[in-house]
């Protein structure tokens, strides 16, 4: 099993579960504790469980985990027998070893957040905070693995606006910004939440609709035509959109063959008059 494989596991697991996990974890390390006398300590081994149940559970539960392990090693420090100089010694010593935890469980829940705040931003256009190329690549890479694997047929769907240009002259570029930015609500709101929207750059979108067939394909671009026809904002500026529709029934060789294939649909589609949307079933 992969790292990126155990990693999925444990993000999709339930959090009660892995703390659960981490608790078993620390009473096995109590176990070698006593075991193994007053002659070895596995303190810096606490820390795996306490990281897991920071990392995969939030802050509470590591919180959790990180009293838990404390307690463990207070226990284990009792019913060794260690004849300290003073009777409150192991508790001064569980004190500290709690805030010990407790700052590394913290620091681990801090790395995480701001490490998927990153990624966040690294997938995510600047101006409509929908995804960017770069994540909707991996999006369709995932895609075409998926459609090798299981034989189910996903549909691109690539457009863009129709003279897009003679809005920003005419209304200037902040119009522009606002029309790009009610185009990707109005998409993301209409669609699954397993689908995804994404700017590829300037007023070009693409939107990959997961096992979704050409008679499906057809009914969400009329649903999506119409929905957009009928936004206030965009109705106000009379702006059309010409459409480029791609269902794979076979996955093509890569992304870029894959967008440059829906891409050739919706220059049909500009050719025939824009406002339209030109099909095609990806067989080989």
């Amino acid at each position: 099993m992969k790292i990126r494989d155990v990693d999925v596991f444990f993000r999709e697991g339930n959090k009660n579960i892995i703390t659960v996990l981490s608790f078993i974890v620390c009473l096995i390390f109590g176990c070698l504790e006593l075991l193994s006398g007053n002659e070895y300590s596995f303190s810096v081994l606490y820390m795996a469980p306490v990281m897991l149940s920071a990392w995969y559970g939030g802050w509470i539960n590591g919180s959790i985990i990180s009293a838990a392990a404390a307690l463990t090693l207070l226990s284990a420090d009792l019913l060794t027998g260690i004849d300290y100089s003073w009777g409150f010694i192991p508790y001064i010593n569980a004190f500290t070893r709690t805030l010990l935890f407790l700052a590394f469980s913290t620091l681990v829940y801090i790395v995480k957040k701001q490490l998927y705040r990153e990624t966040s931003f690294a997938n995510q256009d600047f101006l409509t905070k929908i995804s960017n190329s770069r994540a909707f690549y991996n999006y369709a890479s995932m895609e075409m693995a998926r459609l090798k694997r299981y034989k189910a047929p996903f549909t691109l769907v690539y457009f863009d606006v129709d003279n897009f240009k003679s809005v920003n002259d005419n209304y200037g570029h902040n119009e522009g910004d606002t029309l790009l930015l009610e185009i990707a609500r109005v998409i993301r709101k209409h669609i699954r939440p397993t689908d995804v929207v994404a700017r590829l750059g300037g007023d070009e979108f693409a939107v990959l609709l997961l096992e979704t067939n050409a008679r499906q394909a057809h009914l969400t671009i009329c649903k999506l035509q119409k929905i957009l026809k009928n936004s206030a904002k965009i109705k106000e500026r009379k702006i059309t959109f010409s459409f480029g529709v791609v269902v794979f029934i076979k996955s093509p060789k890569s992304v870029d063959d894959m967008i440059k294939k829906a891409d050739e649909m919706m220059y049909i589609s500009k050719h025939a008059g824009k406002d339209t949307a030109n099909y095609f079933v990806y067989r080989h």
